[in-house]
C-alpha cells in the first residue's frame, strides 16, 4: 500500500463524513422550519381543533380497488422474479455489446484455424532457426 491509495482512502472517508454532517444539520434546519411554521399557522387558524388528549389513532386500511396488489393476484410471492428479469436481461444486453454475436456463434472460426491466425503463426516461425 502506497501514500497515495492512502490518501485517497482518507479523503473518501472525510467526504462520506462531511456529506453525513451536511445531511443531518440540513434536516435538523427542517424539523426546526416545521415547528416555527406550525406555531404561526396555529396562530392563525382559530378554527383548527387539537385531537383529545386520550383519543386513539385511526387504523390505515389500504387502498381497496382494482389494482390493489402490486404484482397481480395469486402470485405475491413471485414478485422477485421481475427485478432478476431485467437483470438478466441486462446482462444479456451488455454481451451483445461487447462481444457481439449470437449465442454459440463464435465467428469465423467453422472448426478450422482462421486464416489471419495461420498467416501470423507463419511469420512467427519463418525467423526462427530449424530445430533438430
Amino acid at each position: 500500500m502506497n501514500a497515495r491509495t492512502l490518501f485517497r482512502g482518507l479523503l473518501v472517508v472525510v467526504l462520506v463524513l462531511a456529506t453525513v454532517g451536511i445531511g443531518i444539520s440540513v434536516y435538523q434546519a427542517g424539523i426546526a422550519q416545521g415547528v416555527a411554521q406550525t406555531a404561526i399557522v396555529a396562530s392563525q387558524n382559530p378554527n383548527a381543533t387539537a385531537p383529545a388528549p386520550n383519543a386513539l389513532p385511526t387504523p390505515y386500511y389500504g387502498y381497496y380497488g382494482p389494482y390493489a396488489h402490486p404484482w397481480g393476484f395469486g402470485f405475491p410471492f413471485l414478485g422477485f422474479l421481475f427485478p432478476l428479469f431485467f437483470l438478466f436481461l441486462f446482462f444479456v444486453l451488455l454481451r451483445g455489446l461487447f462481444w457481439g454475436g449470437r449465442w454459440g456463434h463464435r465467428g469465423d472460426w467453422d472448426g478450422r484455424v482462421p486464416t489471419r491466425f495461420e498467416e501470423w503463426h507463419r511469420q512467427l516461425h519463418e525467423g526462427q532457426p530449424e530445430q533438430a
